[in-house]
């Protein structure tokens, strides 16, 4: 049995369990096959071998993805592409200096070996000068001899075994970028190595049209880099010479320094720590800066070649702008892995998406660009006076709604469509806590309290925004102080940021939200020890705002309730709040109170005090009650939340899924 060997009808079988990694894949508990042999001795070594080839198996499956990251490819390609260059450089300088040599002959025959190495890049290894090819190739310039060189340099190639590329030379690449040399990883080596040598092969005008793009600004480099040669030190004794009353010297002109691109990253640490310290910006907003200046050095050196702080133009800045605007992922900076990758992944990433899911929006790129200015105005200020030049504000987004009424910048909820929404499975009778958006049995009235449920009732009968309320703590809710009418205290938290600091405020808790239940929610999650209100929105593996998770649960039920048109969402829930309440005949400025506005006067602003709770009661209690349908039940929580349980969509790492429950939110 230790070589997993049984014999049957005088054959040996080969028969084993089934590794939990490849259980999961193949579905099968054992495996087994014959051996075709009836020497026990030949079945020991069959077997041994079957059984190591297994083991491998196992371990790459139980071990990370095998294959080659974006990452370890890009790795490859620009290891493949320098050794090229620098190789055909050597030659081109040697070719230069023999006799009889012809710049125009060589600059022939570079050309055709890149369309050869354009065939292999684009068909692979059996790659052949197709119709199609050679309308191409004559399209730009080649005769007929060229494209019969191209065939001959073709054959040559697979005549001297050098297509396909020999195996060590693909091993080694594999190898440079620790990967495991697997058939897949080996046929990606080779697409990498044709793609590397056709981009090598296209500097011609490198080797012998003198273009060097790192000759651009190199002597500009090297003068604001030189410093002034030490001056020699007399050790002969001299008399002491009183210079007091001298002015200083001004007549040596000073010279600029070399100063590093990653200069600009540390001035923008020091803009953090400098608005942090002066509670102008929270931890969220520290990290925003940081990262957008990151991203900007990581364009200025990769994509423009720049690496001295001092030769930034406004140009350069501008081809960065049109990279947020028209090639990166519109939701760059969500994931993570985003910060690790290269300029040119970046774009990858963008090229792989629908145009309408690439370039960031004109509200984003103005928050980076003034990030940016800040950084530059500091940088300014210590001496850098390149920057001066460079002109941000005509590089910012047009404010968008110029042309329309605020009022008509956004689509109005009509109060109809609020009602069928709250007519949904969440609030009625749903199939589980695991698919809240669709109907239960008939006759049921299955309904779990949680984000989904409380979260569109608070909206609609608090204004509230959706992050003030999925962000909220168990201690914002304030309903067991003696004398005192229960309300939510909407204020910056552990959790969450509020938009601005007349969003700080105080909203009474509707008599229909009592009603349905929502003060005995927040007395059953406080009792459990969760923080915050809806612990079912929380993943300790994402940093997203918890508003998102909601907004993926509430966008079915939208859907559901026929509310599709674009804008229609959970803001437009509490759009429908301010327009009831006007419909009420209340005042601008009793509005503001409740939705967190500020005045537009210093009448309204500073000169008045907000109301009180019992004059906001009176504010509320004018809406229209759209939920008195919506039957009350005692507080029935998801189980996963009840048990405190890590949330099942989330992706903790193995030491967190090993070490068993955590308190989402506790």
């Amino acid at each position: 049995m230790a070589f997993h060997i049984f014999r049957r009808q005088a054959v040996y079988y080969w028969r084993r369990r089934t590794p939990r990694a490849l259980a999961k894949v193949l579905g099968r508990q054992h495996l087994s096959m014959s051996l075709h042999t009836t020497n026990r001795a030949a079945a020991r070594r069959l077997a041994t071998q079957v059984n190591l080839f297994l083991d491998d198996v196992a371990m790459l499956a139980d071990g990370a993805d095998p294959h080659l990251t974006r990452s370890q490819i890009e790795t490859m390609l620009h290891a493949v592409v320098e050794k090229q260059v620098a190789k055909l450089d050597r030659v081109a300088f040697a070719a230069k200096n023999a006799p009889g040599f012809d710049v125009d002959q060589a600059r022939s025959d570079d050309r055709r070996a890149l369309w050869t190495y354009t065939l292999l890049d684009a068909q692979g290894h059996g790659a052949a000068v197709r119709p199609e090819d050679r309308d191409r190739m004559i399209a730009e310039g080649l005769s007929e001899v060229d494209i019969e060189a191209v065939k001959r340099h073709l054959a040559l190639l697979r005549a001297n075994d050098m297509v396909p590329t020999k195996y060590h030379v693909l091993r080694q690449m594999i190898d440079g970028v620790q990967a495991v040399p697997t058939a897949m990883n080996m046929d990606v080596a080779q697409g990498t190595y044709f793609r590397g040598m056709r981009l090598a092969l296209a500097q011609s005008e490198r080797r012998y049209g003198g273009v060097r793009i790192e000759d651009e600004g190199l002597v500009d480099r090297l003068l604001l880099a030189k410093n002034d040669p030490p001056k020699p030190v007399s050790h002969a004794p001299s008399a002491a010479v009183d210079r007091s009353d001298e002015l200083p010297r001004s007549d040596a002109p000073t010279v600029p320094q070399f100063i590093p691109m990653a200069d600009f990253s540390q001035f923008a640490d020091r803009v953090a720590q400098q608005n942090a310290a002066d509670n102008h910006w929270d931890a969220k907003t520290q990290r925003q800066a940081k990262s957008i200046a990151s991203l900007f050095v990581k364009f200025v050196v990769q994509d423009q070649r720049i690496l001295d702080f001092s030769l930034l133009r406004q140009e350069h800045v501008g081809k960065f702008v049109d990279f947020l605007r028209f090639d990166i992922y519109k939701h760059y900076g969500k994931s993570v892995r985003d910060e690790d990758l290269s300029i040119e992944q970046l774009r990858d990433k963008g090229r792989s998406v629908v145009q309408a899911k690439r370039g960031i929006g004109g509200d984003t790129l103005n928050r980076h660009l003034t990030f940016l200015g800040q950084i530059f105005d500091y940088a300014i200020a210590r001496g850098s006076k390149s920057l001066e030049g460079i002109n941000l504000t005509k590089l910012r987004a047009r404010s968008r709604g110029k042309n329309k009424r605020a009022r008509d910048a956004r689509a109005k909820l009509p109060i109809d469509s609020a009602k069928a929404m709250f007519m949904t499975a969440p609030f009625i009778n749903c199939a589980g806590w695991d698919d809240l958006g669709e109907w239960g049995m008939e006759g049921g009235s299955q309904v779990f309290h949680c984000a989904l449920y409380f979260v569109p009732i608070l909206i609609y009968y608090t204004g509230a925004r959706r992050e003030e309320l999925c962000g909220a703590m168990v201690d914002d809710i304030i309903f067991d102080r003696e004398g005192c009418r229960p309300y939510i205290h909407i204020a910056a938290n552990e959790q969450r940021r509020i938009k601005n600091a007349q969003s700080k405020r105080n909203i009474p808790i509707h008599p229909e939200l009592i009603r349905l239940g929502f003060l005995d929610y927040v007395s059953k999650i406080k009792a459990l020890g969760y923080k915050l209100l809806f612990p079912d929105l929380y993943s300790p593996s994402s940093r997203s705002p918890l508003g998102n998770r909601f907004y993926k649960l509430f966008k079915p039920i939208l859907t559901a309730a026929k509310i599709t048109e674009k804008g229609l969402g959970a803001h437009a829930v509490r759009h429908l709040f301010g327009a009831q309440l006007k419909k009420k005949l209340l005042t601008k400025e009793d509005r503001a109170d409740l939705l967190g506005h500020g005045g537009d006067s210093e009448t309204s602003e500073r000169y008045c005090e907000p109301h009180e709770l019992d004059t906001l009661f009176e504010f509320i209690t004018k809406l229209d009650v759209v939920t008195g349908h919506l039957e009350p039940h005692a507080t029935n929580l998801i189980p996963w939340v009840e048990n405190r349980e890590v949330a099942p969509f989330s992706q903790p790492s193995r030491a967190k899924r090993s070490a068993g429950t955590v308190s989402a939110g506790g």
